[in-house]
């Protein structure tokens, strides 16, 4: 099975018209951003134009629940795709998680 990209995740919200979350850590497992991807938008958590950064993968799952998301994906660094074979400009595996938490939507 080839690997998920940005794109595929999109295309997957509208098609199912489900709303998906990518959990980013921009530093190196320390903290955490949220993408929130729908059928009919695109965007990362940010609270007075700034995005929110988690601490934990837990409190990233927990927020994007609340903000409707019903699929998850970690996006993990690309690190060991040293030949290329994942495709130019495809910099994370998205790798699908579980929340604990229930969408009340």
């Amino acid at each position: 099975m080839p690997a998920r990209t940005h794109e595929d995740l999109i295309k997957e919200a509208r098609k199912k018209a489900t709303t998906i979350a990518l959990i980013y850590s921009p530093i190196e497992l320390q903290e955490y951003i949220v993408e929130i991807i729908s059928n009919d938008s695109q965007q990362f958590l940010e609270k007075s134009n700034r995005l929110i950064h988690f601490q934990s993968v837990d409190q990233a799952l927990h927020h994007s629940t609340k903000h409707g998301a019903q699929e998850f994906f970690l996006c993990t660094d690309n690190t060991y795709d040293e030949c290329g074979s994942v495709g130019f400009g495809q910099t994370f595996e998205f790798i699908p998680i579980q929340s604990k938490y229930k969408n009340n939507n």
